[in-house]
């Protein structure tokens, strides 16, 4: 994924597939939305990046050009809507790491967008430390070390491997448990893959530093 990438390219890629990732999580899927995840799935099983990624993005590719949309919304409504529903998922960093909602962990979250110097919009109604606004805190800090912010690496790590990739796990084992979400279930799958391959990402850049 680095090779023959200026930081600034790096950055860019990196901005398309965390884009990618929250559109999963963030509204109700429609017609347009689909189509643009087709369109990005075809084109990406053009270009191998990992095997582990590869694979998450075939059987992505291959579901979401046999599938309806309707069912991909009632999916979505069962996971994420429905009161009633017994396939509720919670996306809570705090739920997964401490037990339950509002727990140490949302503090620490918390710090990291101080640190960042971040700050929630009102509009947004999700709790904190939610799955699509970490993705979306990370997209920040990407794009303010696209834009030459120094000291956003080293936050980005830190969301990552305190936050992101045991939380995306942990949910990634509770929707393998659950029945008829397989759309969710590949997008989990994609997800965890992609937070892996950051992580080597973020690993070689340290290992660059000090040398």
């Amino acid at each position: 994924m680095t090779t023959d990438l200026t930081d600034r390219d790096l950055c860019r890629v990196r901005l398309r597939f965390f884009d990618l990732l929250k559109s999963f999580f963030q509204d109700k899927p429609d017609a347009e939305q689909l189509s643009r995840w087709r369109g990005i799935f075809a084109a990406l099983e053009k270009e191998p990046v990992t095997e582990q990624l590869d694979a998450t993005v075939r059987q992505l590719a291959e579901f979401l050009a046999d599938t309806s949309l309707q069912q991909i919304q009632d999916e979505h409504y069962a996971l994420f809507i429905d009161p009633y529903s017994d396939r509720q998922l919670p996306l809570t960093a705090s739920r997964y790491l401490d037990g339950k909602n509002y727990g140490p962990s949302l503090a620490g979250f918390r710090d990291i967008l101080k640190q960042a110097q971040l700050i929630r919009e009102e509009s947004v109604t999700d709790p904190e430390d939610s799955l699509p606004i970490m993705l979306d805190t990370l997209i920040s800090l990407i794009q303010d070390e696209k834009h030459g912010t120094t000291g956003t690496r080293h936050l980005q790590d830190q969301l990552l491997r305190s936050f992101l990739v045991p939380t995306v796990k942990r949910i990634k084992d509770r929707i393998d448990n659950m029945t008829d979400v397989l759309f969710y279930q590949k997008c989990l799958a994609f997800l965890d893959a992609y937070l892996e391959l950051e992580q080597g990402l973020l690993d070689e850049e340290t290992v660059s530093e000090q040398q």
